[in-house]
């Protein structure tokens, strides 16, 4: 479960592994990071692509999510996953939920 207040923004990381539990150092062809209400609908609330991704030599890629993708989003439980496309297999490496807590202090990213 990844917990964080709705607004912030939060930053992640994570490596894909080989069948050995190692690091693969190259970068993927496509990555999905999807954020969606529910695993019934089709729209995607969230979602990164590798042109958003970061990724650095020790194999790891750096998700950020902003304040802008969560601050009109309800408090409550959604769910997410990270898929991997290469030479045309589709994987999804990562499935859990995002829970949205409540924010007090309103202030950033307000103009």
């Amino acid at each position: 479960m990844i917990k964080f207040t709705r607004g912030d923004t939060y930053k992640f990381k994570f490596q894909r592994k080989d069948a050995n539990n190692e690091p693969i150092l190259v970068r993927a062809e496509k990555i999905w990071f999807t954020v969606k209400k529910n695993n019934k609908t089709s729209e995607k609330l969230i979602q990164k692509t590798l042109n958003d991704i970061v990724f650095d030599n020790e194999g790891f890629y750096h998700v950020t999510i902003e304040h802008e993708d969560t601050k009109n989003l309800k408090y409550k439980k959604y769910v997410c996953d990270i898929q991997v496309e290469n030479a045309g297999v589709v994987t999804t490496i990562f499935k859990d939920t995002i829970i949205l807590d409540k924010e007090v202090t309103f202030e950033g990213g307000i103009n």
